[in-house]
């Protein structure tokens, strides 16, 4: 198989000249600027925190010469999105006390907090620390939080595949103590022995991140096939219980590289559970000698499986592995996706509610108070919260006794229930993109009540009001909202252009295609409506948009 090539990025220098990831930071985390060096926001990066500034402001400041009005993302890894109360106040905490007002929920499961001060960043990680969390290994080029659907984990107060989830993200996580010294004690170290860090990531680390989920085998909530490497559970007729394992999926794509893509995984084996973590660091550890460090926008695993082809993949997987891969399981062909939202009663008997949160901003505002109701559910009742990956939150395992005074909070504070909600707005993601992510090209967050007020009204005209519709948006093709795989898929080109991708679905195991290209903002319902007309008229009894689309439209 072939190497990637001798002429690497900047990047790869800073990552092995940081001694494991301290670099200066230590030192700049002390100065009174707002905002740290180049080299020292790409090993921020790996301590789970962005730099970035508001770019609502930034061209008036640059015109008048004043610096720009810096501040810092923070995301923490929530090994399969469970959150316990405690620790829900604390992360409450923080949001209110360090950054602004809101927590906000990923389709990774994580929780992010904007606008915080670089003076805040250590009592934040401190504050995390002594609630059992961290925002360390959840960005930079080492496996990321491991998302899981909340299903396998909620059929009993201890899932039966929680263990395995928590397995996983500490046995892949950075073994270096470098964010505890500069973040949690605010002293390095008198030296960084060589064993400081796991042998599977080395000086460098990977060429880039890398992402695990795990689906439930009949809901795919996770986006299974668009991970790095994705499990689905599974019993083997001769290694009993285990996973399917598929690898090389990935989404985001880069405008000003045509050889990037959007990319679906491919079953790669079975695997016993027992030995999931020995072929997991399998997959890593070709994936850390064979990406390229050359060019980061095509570094990912999937352009390894992409040029070498699987099969090659899988003899280099097979040598690290040391024994032979077993066959996959089939994978089912129309797996579908649970939103999770709603009531249900759990195998227990205890209850779960899931609650739609827009955008995943949990924040309190003129209509709905869902930060308050939440905060005060945490500090009253006993039970579990779950971040899913379709940004929402749910209230797990309450007693039955408990119901009612859940939902009289819910209702005091203007929260809206799954029966309230419309077509498009229960299933609609988004990533922030402006005014704080730096790749962001367009809006996405704040315009997407718009666009999804739009195609509700769209599909009320048409005559099928009612009917469900996939959309996800993102301000650039990084894809963190997964549209790549989305019924209805809007990516920003430029500042008021979009990319509108049409075809995949709830299943997410096919590629939405490029239908227009540049869309101004308030012409993308324009152009979709014409096609819920032919959906009305030619779609089979309860097929799907994207069904329909690729079946009549695209094919």
């Amino acid at each position: 198989m072939s190497e990637s090539s001798t002429t690497e990025t900047a990047v790869e220098g800073v990552k092995r000249e940081s001694r494991h990831l301290r670099g200066s930071l230590l030192d700049e985390l002390g100065t009174s600027k707002a905002n740290v060096s180049g080299d020292a926001e790409q090993l921020l990066k790996f301590h789970g925190i962005y730099a970035q500034d508001d770019r609502d402001t930034r061209r008036a400041r640059s015109v008048a010469k004043e610096e720009l009005d810096y501040s810092f993302m923070i995301r923490v890894a929530i090994p399969g999105g469970r959150i316990s109360p405690s620790q829900w106040l604390a992360l409450d905490t923080v949001a209110g006390e360090l950054a602004d007002d809101t927590l906000r929920l990923t389709t990774r499961q994580a929780v992010q907090f904007h606008g915080v001060a670089k003076t805040s960043l250590q009592d934040l990680a401190r504050s995390l620390h002594a609630n059992l969390m961290t925002s360390f290994g959840a960005c930079g080029d080492v496996v990321r939080n491991v998302v899981a659907c909340p299903g396998l984990q909620t059929e009993t107060a201890d899932g039966p595949l929680t263990k395995t989830v928590d397995r996983i993200a500490s046995a892949f996580k950075p073994s270096t103590r470098a964010h505890f010294e500069v973040f949690v004690d605010g002293k390095l170290a008198a030296s960084a022995e060589p064993s400081d860090e796991h042998a599977f990531y080395g000086d460098t680390y990977l060429p880039r991140k890398f992402k695990i989920a795990i689906a439930n085998p009949g809901d795919n909530c996770v986006d299974v096939f668009a991970q790095d490497l994705g499990l689905i559970p599974g019993v083997h007729p001769e290694l009993g219980e285990g996973f399917t394992v598929l690898v090389g999926g990935g989404l985001g794509r880069a405008y000003a590289n045509p050889n990037t893509f959007a990319r679906l995984a491919d079953p790669l084996c079975f695997v016993a559970e027992s030995d999931v973590e020995d072929l997991i660091a399998a997959v890593v550890t070709a994936y850390r000698d064979l990406g390229d460090r050359s060019d980061r926008k095509r570094a990912r695993l999937k352009y390894v499986l992409a040029d070498e082809g699987l099969e090659a993949f899988a003899t280099e997987v097979t040598a690290r592995f040391g024994r032979p891969l077993v066959a996959p399981l089939p994978v089912l062909p129309d797996i579908g996706a649970d939103d999770h939202l709603g009531w249900r009663t759990l195998p227990d008997g205890s209850r779960q509610l899931g609650l739609r949160v827009g955008a995943g901003r949990v924040k309190d505002d003129d209509r709905t108070r869902l930060r308050s109701a939440l905060r005060e559910i945490a500090s009253r009742f006993d039970l579990t919260f779950y971040v899913t990956p379709q940004q929402d939150i749910l209230l797990s395992h309450l007693s039955p006794a408990d119901v009612d005074a859940v939902t009289s909070i819910l209702v005091d504070h203007g929260v809206r229930f799954v029966e309230e909600l419309g077509s498009v707005e229960r299933s609609a993601l988004a990533c922030p993109a402006l005014p704080t992510c730096s790749q962001a090209l367009a809006e996405s967050e704040r315009r997407l009540p718009d666009l999804v007020e739009g195609l509700e009204g769209a599909l009320d005209a048409v005559g099928v009001g009612g009917r469900r519709l996939q959309l996800r948006v993102t301000g650039c093709p990084n894809g963190c909202a997964r549209p790549a795989v989305a019924e209805v898929g809007v990516v920003g080109r430029t500042k008021t252009g979009y990319d509108l991708f049409l075809g995949g679905g709830p299943s997410g195991n096919r590629l939405a295609t490029l239908h227009a290209e540049k869309v101004p903002f308030d012409k993308i319902t324009e152009v979709i409506t014409p096609l819920l007309e032919r959906w009305r008229d030619e779609g089979e009894v309860d097929e799907s948009f994207g069904d329909f689309y690729t079946r009549a439209i695209s094919s």
